[in-house]
C-alpha cells in the first residue's frame, strides 16, 4: 500500500483550512459595522452602518484643501472614519463638537455638553466657521434635522443614542 506524499498531505491540509476559513468568514453587513471609508462612488464617504446592517452617510469628501500637507480626499476620508470608529468603539463618541486643538479649528469629541474638546475627528480649513461646517458634514443630520444654531456657546451633537451608546 502506497502512502500519501508529505507534498499532498500539507495541500490537502492548506485546502481544508481554506475552506473551513472561508466558512467562518463574518458576512459583508458584519465586517462593515461601525465606520468606514466607502470609495464605492465618485468621492469617498465616511459611513457609518448599525448594528442592524443600515448605512447612512456621515461626511461626504469634497474638498482637496489638505492635499498640499499629504491630506487629499481619500486619506482623509480613511483617517477620519477610523479615528470615529476607534472612538464608537472605545466608547468616546458621545457629542461632537467644534474647538481648537493645537491652534487650529477642529471638530471633536466631548464627553458632555459644555465639556472640553478632547479627541480629533478632523481638522478645518484657517478660515472656515466651525459651526457652519459641523452642520454641513453630519449627512445623515441633513434628513429633517434642524440646523445647528450659532451662538456664543459651542453647538454639541449629541451621538448616544444615534450609535446605540447608553447615556450614563
Amino acid at each position: 500500500m502506497k502512502l500519501p506524499s508529505l507534498k499532498n498531505v500539507l495541500v490537502a491540509g492548506a485546502i481544508a483550512l481554506g475552506a473551513t476559513a472561508t466558512i467562518n468568514q463574518p458576512s459583508q453587513a458584519e465586517s462593515r459595522q461601525g465606520f468606514y471609508c466607502d470609495t464605492s462612488g465618485n468621492k469617498p464617504v465616511t459611513v457609518y452602518t448599525n448594528f442592524k446592517g443600515v448605512s447612512e452617510p456621515w461626511i461626504r469628501w469634497t474638498s482637496n484643501y489638505f492635499r498640499d500637507a499629504g491630506y487629499n480626499k481619500l486619506t482623509r476620508c480613511q483617517d477620519v472614519s477610523h479615528r470615529l470608529e476607534t472612538y464608537r468603539h472605545n466608547r468616546e463618541l458621545k457629542f461632537i463638537t467644534v474647538g481648537k486643538m493645537n491652534g487650529q479649528n477642529v471638530i471633536c469629541t466631548a464627553n458632555q455638553v459644555n465639556g472640553r474638546c478632547e479627541n480629533l475627528i478632523l481638522t478645518l480649513k484657517p478660515s472656515e466657521d466651525g459651526v457652519q461646517a459641523l452642520n454641513n458634514i453630519l449627512a445623515w443630520r441633513q434628513a429633517g434635522a434642524p440646523p445647528l444654531s450659532k451662538s456664543n456657546r459651542m453647538p454639541y451633537v449629541d451621538l448616544r443614542a444615534h450609535l446605540g451608546i447608553p447615556k450614563e
